[in-house]
């Protein structure tokens, strides 16, 4: 007899319009924000992507206000990690 199969991890994205540069300010609390949660979080920005857990990498995507960026989170706790960051970006 065989073992019922594992849950898929539930996957959440949110689109937002940021209202100031992504700087080391908002980076660091989007990392501090993400590392409360089990779920594996990106941001992306154009072509490019950053794990939200990494100042540094979030800092990298150069992201500006009025610029678009997608947050995608994936884990047991996906949607609450994505309206907890999408309210440090002001969304």
């Amino acid at each position: 007899m065989s073992a019922p199969p594992e849950p898929l991890p539930e996957t959440a994205e949110r689109s937002i319009v940021l209202t100031e540069d992504l700087h080391a300010r908002p980076a660091s609390t989007l990392a501090q924000v993400a590392a409360a949660y089990v779920s594996s979080v990106t941001i992306s920005y154009g072509s490019r992507a950053a794990d939200v857990r990494s100042v540094l990498s979030v800092m990298s995507l150069g992201a500006t206000g009025g610029g678009s960026v997608t947050l995608r989170a994936t884990g047991p706790d996906a949607p609450e990690a994505l309206a907890a960051l999408g309210a440090v970006l002001g969304a």
